[in-house]
């Protein structure tokens, strides 16, 4: 998230970098990523670093993360407190077969905006990125 040229895999839901690490997201957010070598035999691992923060769960509860990988669903994770987590999915074979890969994320649920501030909050990221699954 907090290289410069990374702006241009974040292809939407993601806001502007703060404290030069992390973003926060909207409700649905996407990247587009380059599969490791590989991967279009293997597969890959998809491994998102994330923050669940206070206000999230104060306001509602828990929420849950789902991803798809080109059109392969990824299984979903629920956060039910405040704490960092790693969401890491294997990603098929069959999903990496190009240049790029896209990768779609949703929650179940944001804080609307204006509840908190100006912009819809679900949850912060600090990093995504696909490795090569071991042999």
């Amino acid at each position: 998230m907090d290289d410069p040229r990374a702006g241009a895999q974040l292809v939407h839901g993601f806001y502007a970098l703060e404290e030069d690490k992390w973003r926060w997201t909207a409700s649905g957010f996407s990247v587009i990523l380059q599969p490791p070598s590989g991967s279009a035999q293997n597969g890959a691992r998809l491994e998102v670093m994330l923050s669940i923060p206070d206000v999230v769960v104060r306001e509602l509860g828990s929420v849950t993360l789902s991803a798809m990988a080109a059109e392969s669903p990824l299984a979903p994770e629920k956060y039910t407190k405040a704490g960092e987590y790693v969401y890491a999915r294997d990603v098929p074979a069959s999903a990496l077969g190009g240049d790029v890969v896209s990768i779609e994320f949703a929650t179940d649920k944001a804080i609307p905006a204006g509840k908190i501030e100006q912009r819809e909050l679900a949850l912060i990221v600090t990093s995504i990125g696909l490795v090569s699954k071991p042999q």
